[in-house]
């Protein structure tokens, strides 16, 4: 049954400005603010589904009106194997199909952005579950004024605006490449919920995003940020957008240089390079950084994305740009505002990115609108560029599907499955022929036997990816274990002329059977800190700022979603001190073989006072009733999703405690969604055989649970 919620657009006034701190400021510059937060509450009631052959779908479409976009803040996704949630936009195209715990396995996370004011949710099932799979909590809702004229907070113009649609030049090709390839970066941040909007563009054939790292900081992983490519008026001087913008997760930070001031020293260059969860350069390309410095009076353009409207781009003559060392200052002509920042810089005689946009300034002399010159980060990122001279490496695979088994979207020992091997020339300009390469079993592999082996794939142009003329089959021998690994390497790759290039150890890994998690515990503060979670407050001063608290007294913006537990060393200010314990309740883990700590978190470390230490610690009845370290964080900033093997220490009484300490006006620790996941290993359907939910191979009766 597909139902529809209508929900009323809520707008919170929020200001992003310089963030200070009790006397140790931290550089904090503007960002646009695209989005605000706002609760929905969306529980699936499986027992509303529709069976459609063999699946159970249920469907739900949330609309808020004038919505520009929305952005789900999904909880505890746990689906088994074959089962999924599928995100559809207002036009009906698929914004992303959610697996398992979804992107990097994080159970909570912020999905991609429906453009419009439609979210389309199917969850595609053919198991059966306890209770419900996932949650949604809040959304991220797009600002009416997202297409707006702009306001005045962070412009750099000097008038009049020389700001064009990028479709202007659709007819040019080298800058159209630039245009496509260009980003906008909408990242999360807290205090209240935003959705918070920079620029930037896809550097590699290989998909690596640069924008500035005050916008997408050093968060490992970084999904709270996505790319989000194809957005522009359709017509030169218009109003209309594109129907659809097509977004990617940010997955993991390679490369970065921090903000310190919008002057860019060699050691402070305000960028960040990361990958990228899928392969947006097949269809939108790459840009070319130049490692050849800019020089004074070349021409340049940016192409960006001011106070977050569709990509616009401005042009520069030679005489309004200035090279001063280690920053590169434009006047005059090159207008930028809010939501510029991250913007790829062009050189216009031959549009190779030759730096980005991060401060604004416009005719003041001697500051003018700054950006880095990509001569001085080209030697920190290089090794993830195009090549100069042909070089094949193996590109993800795709098209893993069932050959011959028995049906259940899981490989088994006995099954026979087929996937495409893809692989990508990274040179900058040189195609390849004759590419080819061999498919072959691990070292390490199961007992598999393999099928076509030899994969052609023809002519591949410059920074492109292409796939095997034909797919590769293996079959996973009855004498493989359940849990054992299916090992596939890439060997051999050679094209005319050139090669062999270096492989890829495990190319494709599956490990067989399916690990079916439990979510015994979760805790993401949704409702504050739980009355049944103890504060221990050791430091020199009681209450408030002064120990764990939900209300994020300091006003941080983390990639944490708010309420998160935080202790605020810098905000309890100078002279005071802090041992401050958060402890779980006592949570009974007994019943399966392995469990899991899962927890995300934000350590910022100060140096210039004592040694803070941040510890997660675990007692039961196996450790004693002694508290066990299972992690320490100090010495370095350090922020993400950790995972810790908790199964030694596995009892009817678990408990967790989060202990900051030997802290004195230093900075902070927040931690957010900690989970505790069990699981009793791999578990495998034999060929032929029962279920192990107890149905016959084949049979298409299925029973579901609707949530309690």
């Amino acid at each position: 049954m597909k139902k529809l919620v209508i929900l009323t657009l809520v707008i919170v006034s929020f200001v992003i400005g310089v963030t200070v701190e009790a006397g140790k400021p931290l550089p904090s510059p503007e960002r646009n603010v695209v989005g605000y937060g706002q609760d929905l509450v969306i529980v699936p009631d499986l027992g509303d589904g529709v069976r459609l052959g063999g699946e159970l779908v249920w469907s739900e479409i949330v609309q808020i009106k004038e919505a520009t976009f929305l952005k789900p803040h999904i909880v505890d996704l746990n689906l088994r194997e074959g089962d999924s949630l599928v995100l559809r936009s207002q036009s009906g195209r698929v914004v992303e199909v959610l697996t398992g715990r979804g992107p990097n396995d994080l159970g909570s996370f912020w999905a991609l952005s429906a453009f419009g004011e439609i979210l389309h949710l199917e969850l595609h099932l053919s198991h059966g579950y306890a209770k419900a799979p996932f949650t949604i909590d809040q959304v991220i809702v797009g600002d009416v004024d997202l297409f707006g004229t702009g306001d005045e907070q962070g412009e750099s113009i000097c008038a009049p605006a020389d700001f064009e649609d990028v479709v202007c030049y659709d007819g040019d090709p080298g800058k159209w490449a630039t245009v496509m390839a260009s980003v906008g970066v909408m990242s999360v941040g807290s205090n209240p919920t935003t959705g918070v909007w920079c620029s930037g563009s896809n550097v590699s054939p290989n998909n690596y995003v640069m924008t500035n790292w005050h916008c997408v900081p050093d968060a490992q992983p970084c999904t709270n940020a996505e790319f989000v490519f194809k957005y522009y008026n359709t017509t030169c001087g218009g109003s209309t957008t594109t129907p659809d913008w097509e977004s990617f997760h940010c997955d993991q930070t390679v490369a970065e240089s921090p903000f310190v001031g919008c002057d860019a020293t060699l050691s402070s260059l305000d960028f960040t390079l990361s990958s990228v969860i899928g392969d947006p350069a097949s269809t939108y390309g790459w840009v070319t950084p130049d490692s050849n410095p800019l020089t004074d009076g070349e021409a340049i353009y940016i192409v960006q994305h001011p106070d977050g409207r569709p990509h616009e781009i401005t042009h520069g003559s030679g005489a309004d740009v200035d090279v001063d060392g280690t920053v590169l200052r434009y006047y005059d002509t090159l207008d930028t505002e809010g939501g510029s920042s991250g913007s790829p810089i062009y050189r216009e005689s031959d549009n190779k990115m030759i730096g980005i946009h991060h401060c604004g300034g416009c005719d003041t002399p001697g500051v003018g609108n700054r950006g880095m010159l990509m001569s001085d980060i080209y030697p920190l990122i290089q090794e993830f560029l195009c090549s100069a001279e042909v070089e094949i490496v193996p590109a993800s695979w795709e098209g893993l599907a069932e050959v011959d088994g028995n049906g259940n979207t899981v490989i088994e020992p006995g099954e026979t499955w087929q996937f495409i091997p893809r692989v990508t020339n990274t040179a900058c300009a040189t195609e390849a022929t004759a590419v080819a390469a061999d498919l072959q079993a691990g070292t390490a592999s199961a007992d598999i036997s393999l099928v076509g082996a030899n994969a052609d794939f023809g002519t591949v142009a410059a920074g492109t990816t292409a796939p095997s003329f034909s797919p590769v089959q293996f079959t996973v021998e009855l004498s493989a274990a359940c849990g054992e690994t299916v090992a596939i390497d890439m060997v051999n790759l050679v094209a005319t002329g050139v090669g062999p290039f270096p492989g890829t150890n495990d190319y494709l890994t599956r490990t067989l059977g399916e690990l079916v998690y439990t979510t015994v515990f979760l805790e993401d503060f949704s409702a504050g800190i739980p009355a049944d979670w103890t504060i221990v407050d050791g430091g020199s001063s009681t209450g408030g700022v002064h120990t764990w608290t939900d209300t994020n007294p300091g006003n941080r913006s983390l990639p944490l979603t708010e309420p998160f537990a935080i202790m605020d060393s810098d905000e309890a200010g100078s002279g005071e001190s802090q041992d401050e314990e958060l402890i779980s309740p006592v949570i009974d883990v007994t019943g399966f073989d392995n469990v899991t700590l899962q927890f995300s978190h934000d350590f910022n470390w100060y140096s210039g006072s004592t040694d803070e230490q941040a510890d997660v610690d675990v007692r039961s009845t196996a450790t004693g009733g002694a508290w066990v370290t299972v992690a320490n964080y100090s010495g370095a900033d350090t922020s993400g999703t950790v995972t810790v093997d908790l199964t030694a220490y596995a009892a009817v009484d678990l408990q967790l405690r989060f202990h900051y300490y030997d802290a004195s006006f230093d900075y902070w620790w927040a931690v957010d969604d900690i989970y505790l996941l069990g699981d009793n290993g791999f578990v495998c359907e034999p060929y032929g055989g029962l279920f192990s939910d107890g149905f016959e191979s084949g049979d298409t009766t299925l029973w579901y649970w609707a949530s309690p």
